[in-house]
């Protein structure tokens, strides 16, 4: 990624349950960036994709991509700015492929899981992106009441699912922090069950960022 390396992984404690996920990155995968050449909205153009090592296989977590986008994306002009999508999907690749486009069909996109499956305040501004799905963001976030975006936290869904959760930051933002941490928007329910995260964290030393999803605990499927 960009002239550097990226890297998932995920950390256990002495049962063998996991107590974090996530991924590091060194700082030289934030030089040498692809440009953007024109702003062609939600694409997987500048996609890096990581497979979840076995240690994450009692998490709902499948594996991890992180979207690069040079000249953000819509909705305009809120974040049409060069920021990261840190996705982590909760469907294999293969189903995850078979997300179509919108436009060329809107029936999955379409179909929501029950209000429960979702933080309380969270709202879809419509439509869908292939191979993600509907994008479901929380009212109250600052850009969305005029502040600049910097960083905000994005749930998806698709065929009535939730299929990713997605810390959303700025790439200036993220180049600022040391170390930033925040709660994860919870769900009354969940579809699987399996270690949930309760926080995420972005760190940044020793010459590498480090995205973790901390604070794990069980939630049984309902």
């Amino acid at each position: 990624m960009g002239n550097g390396k990226v890297y998932s992984w995920a950390s256990l404690d002495k049962n063998g349950n996991p107590t974090a996920v996530g991924f590091t990155l060194n700082d030289a995968a934030l030089n040498g960036l692809p440009a953007a050449d024109t702003d062609k909205g939600h694409t997987h153009e500048h996609s890096y994709e990581m497979i979840l090592p076995s240690q994450a296989s009692k998490t709902p977590f499948n594996h991890i991509v992180i979207d690069w986008n040079p000249a953000g994306h819509e909705p305009a002009p809120i974040y049409t700015i060069p920021h990261f999508d840190f996705h982590l999907y909760m469907i294999s690749k293969e189903e995850r492929a078979k997300i179509p486009p919108y436009e060329v069909d809107s029936t999955g996109f379409k179909k929501y899981p029950s209000a429960d499956y979702l933080p309380s305040n969270y709202i879809n501004p419509g439509g869908g992106v292939p191979e993600m799905g509907t994008h479901w963001i929380d009212m109250n976030t600052p850009e969305l009441h005029g502040n600049p975006f910097t960083l905000t936290f994005i749930y998806g869904t698709y065929n009535g699912q939730v299929n990713f959760i997605e810390p959303m930051i700025t790439y200036n933002y993220l180049k600022s922090l040391t170390d930033y941490n925040q709660t994860v928007p919870r769900a009354a329910k969940v579809a699987k069950s399996g270690y949930y995260p309760t926080r995420y964290r972005i760190t940044h030393a020793n010459g590498a960022y480090t995205v973790s999803f901390e604070g794990m605990e069980w939630r049984d499927a309902s």
